[in-house]
């Protein structure tokens, strides 16, 4: 089964070193994105919630596309640069 793990970071240093790091891990089967948030869109594309936190204009959001046998390594790769907020779910077919 595939997962896309979102990670939401306040600076583009923490979502480029992280997308680096990921690089470097060459782990099989991940597509890796990158998005600058903009919730003052008309059409939000992709809306993260995690408690009492969103996203805010200007953050940047990663994700990516991972079968799940390697997703906790995602999580755990991503997690090196401290995103505001982080989750995982199974990619709808």
């Amino acid at each position: 089964m595939t997962e896309v793990v979102v990670a939401v970071y306040r600076t583009a240093q923490a979502a480029e070193a992280a997308t680096a790091d990921l690089e470097v891990a060459r782990l099989p089967t991940t597509t890796v994105r990158q998005f600058v948030s903009d919730p003052a869109a008309d059409e939000e594309l992709l809306e993260v919630r995690n408690h009492h936190r969103r996203t805010i204009s200007g953050d940047r959001v990663v994700t990516v596309t991972v079968d799940e046998r390697h997703a906790s390594a995602v999580l755990e790769i991503l997690a090196l640069q401290a995103p505001a907020v982080m989750t995982e779910a199974p990619m709808n077919a």
